[in-house]
């Protein structure tokens, strides 16, 4: 199989050649997390496809949920420029990432191990997103881009513009969006895929001397009309509202040489809708709120073998949802609240110390102490729960955190190896407390909260070894996990259903232990200045001893070819992905077998240099066969889309 895969046409990719270049970051592997002028065309959805150490999980076609090795929602961590964001839909439509624009970031990155606590104590790993600012005493800038794509009749635009000079700097940027419903490998069309939203973002950075620098950001987003074909239900509209203000302080002379905090406050507003849906039994509305105010302060201090930092955060999460449903012959309306005013209250400290035992040799140890109290506020929603015989009085507190420690090893200027190990415990998340009868498509159930569940915890070990010399790349990462009080939902014989259809209701349970192994490869080849080669392959495995099942997310063997070719101001990109399918599906959790598939991508971007600025044409052809394939971590085997014709057209000064 892998000669084949070898021996196929070669992949594409419609970035330059410096954006393919792939970072090694001692403890996980990714394409380069900066952003580039050609990442703007994408959705964040399709930014996040594209990295080496990331799935999605696909409901339709926006709003795809991030997986980091088989690892979800409370097991991962998203922090948006340092701030904590959490959705507002009971059913993870709008993940935070949905929010976000890559016209907005200047990185986007995945961290594991001890490098994704710096945020959050996460068993999977963290999402980095950082806002782009203004560069100080670099004058005017601006771009635009407007692209048309075949297959949804749909259009993507956005513009920035960046004003700074010596001491102050600002930047806008905004991104529209409008697509169709898409057709799939064999022309059909998949009903309830449209989305269009709106994205507008402004940062500014003041830096009165070389000691201080402000910073603030404003973001305001909005989805509409957002179809999901594997959900019982569409949104009507996403709404998210964040800002924070930021402050350093460079103090070469004292104990530490670098002092940062920030403030922040984001709102999320999620409503649910399936009002555009045909043959429903009994309409419902579903709407959400997450409001998240937060702060932390971070002082870095360097000595001769010791690079250290301290970090104190706390936040403050408030998650409202209610659902209210209409009676189809005009009797009484039936009223629950899914999210009764549930409060989380954070406070965590971070200490990290990277202490060079030898110039080839640094042993970093990371320990992150974290105090979650979560309470049920509601009084209605409380007596909701005295239905299932649970009796809530008070809040409940979890003491969690991370320990990791690692060894990362410079054999010579070419070779470089890190091994590493680090006890996880998370708190469950609100949903796995005191979710009231949410109901999961996928396995088809009602799901209710579990105040009295215990932290989930892991132990895991990492390696990785590396080698860049030469134009040669190559790196090969290896991670095992090992769960302990796995949350996962159990059904109860002895409550029934309230979604009509639904098949029954679990109730969300420690049981047990699980495991989990990951492996990926990585090799590449700058075979000219002007050509690039590289090959990608990764896959996971994993079993949950109690279910008897594997774990869910699990990938199989994909592999990602891709040729960057410059021929003076021409790129070209080529792009081959092989997925090996989903043979062996964690069916108890409602995940679907799917067949192999084979991808074919073909980019052309051509830059003209004009008197000022850059006008810059691109073509493109995703999946240039027609192939009819069925993603591993698609919802009910909803199929993704067929041949999609981009053309766009941008200019930059």
């Amino acid at each position: 199989m892998v000669l084949l895969i070898l021996s196929s046409a070669i992949s594409t990719f419609s970035q330059d050649k410096d954006s393919l270049k792939t970072v090694y970051l001692g403890e996980v592997l990714i394409q380069s997390d900066t952003i580039t002028n050609n990442d703007y065309q994408l959705t964040i959805d399709q930014l996040m496809n594209q990295q080496t150490d990331l799935n999605v999980v696909k409901r339709g076609g926006f709003a795809w949920e991030p997986i980091i090795d088989g690892f979800s929602d409370g097991q991962i961590t998203v922090s948006v420029d340092g701030m904590r964001v959490f959705y507002a839909c009971t059913d993870k439509m709008d993940p935070a990432t949905s929010y976000l624009e890559p016209i907005n970031l200047s990185t986007f990155r995945v961290a594991k191990a001890g490098d994704a606590q710096r945020f959050g104590t996460s068993l999977g790993g963290t999402l980095q997103a950082e806002m782009k600012y203004p560069e100080l005493n670099q004058g005017t800038h601006a771009g635009i881009q407007s692209f048309y794509s075949s297959n949804t009749n749909g259009y993507d635009g956005n513009l920035f513009v960046e004003q700074s000079s010596e001491k102050f700097g600002f930047r806008y940027s905004g991104a529209l969006r409008k697509h169709g419903i898409y057709r799939d490998g064999h022309g059909q069309e998949v009903p309830y895929t449209q989305f269009q939203k709106q994205n507008h973002t402004l940062t500014t950075v003041f830096k009165p001397n070389h000691q201080h620098e402000f910073k603030g950001l404003f973001m305001f987003d909005e989805g509409r009309d957002i179809g999901y074909p594997a959900l019982p239900m569409d949104v009507s509209s996403a709404t998210a509202y964040m800002g924070n203000i930021g402050y350093k302080n460079h103090v070469s002379d004292r104990t530490f040489e670098l002092l940062q905090a920030k403030v922040y406050v984001n709102s999320v507003e999620h409503i649910m809708d399936d009002t555009k849906r045909e043959n429903v039994a009994m309409h419902m509305d579903m709407p959400g709120r997450s409001t998240t105010f937060g702060a932390w302060f971070q002082a870095d201090r360097n000595t001769e073998l010791h690079h250290q930092e301290i970090r104190v955060e706390g936040f403050s999460n408030h998650l409202f949802a209610d659902m209210r449903m209409y009676s189809p012959i005009g009797g009484p309306d039936m009223y629950l609240m899914t999210w009764g005013d549930i409060q989380r209250n954070n406070a965590s400290l971070f200490l990290l110390d990277e202490w060079e035992l030898d110039p080839r040799l640094t042993w970093t140890n990371n320990l992150r102490a974290e105090y979650n109290y979560t309470e049920l506020t509601n009084d209605f929603a409380r007596k909701q729960f005295e239905t299932l015989n649970t009796y809530i009085e008070d809040g409940k507190h979890h003491i969690t955190g991370n320990f990791s420690s690692s060894f990362l090893y410079q054999l010579n200027d070419a070779w470089s190896s890190n091994f590493g190990i680090a006890f996880t415990h998370r708190a469950p998340t609100a949903s796995e407390m005191y979710g009231y009868y949410l109901f999961n498509a996928r396995d088809r159930f009602d799901y209710v909260g579990n105040p009295d569940i215990e932290t989930e915890k892991a132990f895991e070990f990492n390696f990785n070894i590396g080698y860049e010399k030469n134009g040669w790349k190559f790196a090969f990462n290896a991670r095992k996990v090992f769960l302990d009080d796995y949350i996962v939902g159990v059904i109860q014989e002895d409550l029934n259903a309230s979604t009509p259809g639904a098949l029954g209701v679990k109730k969300y349970e420690n049981v047990g232990k699980a495991n989990t192994s990951h492996l990926s490869m990585l090799m590449g080849k700058e075979i000219s200045n002007w050509l690039y080669y590289q090959i990608n392959f990764r896959m996971d495995n994993g079993f949950i001893d109690a279910l008897h099942t594997p774990t869910p997310y699990m990938s199989p063997l994909m592999v990602d070819q891709r040729v960057a070719i410059n021929i003076k101001k021409l790129q070209v990109g080529l792009n081959y992905t092989y997925c090996d399918g989903m043979s062996t599906p964690a069916d108890v959790l409602g995940e679907q077998k799917t067949s192999a598939y084979h991808l074919f991508d073909l980019s052309l971007d051509y830059g003209i240099s004009l008197r000022k600025g850059t006008l810059n044409l691109s073509a493109k052809a995703e999946n240039i066969f027609d192939a009819y394939y069925i993603d591993p971590f698609a919802w009910n085997n909803i199929p993704n889309m067929g041949r999609n014709l981009k053309f766009g057209v941008g200019y930059t000064f």
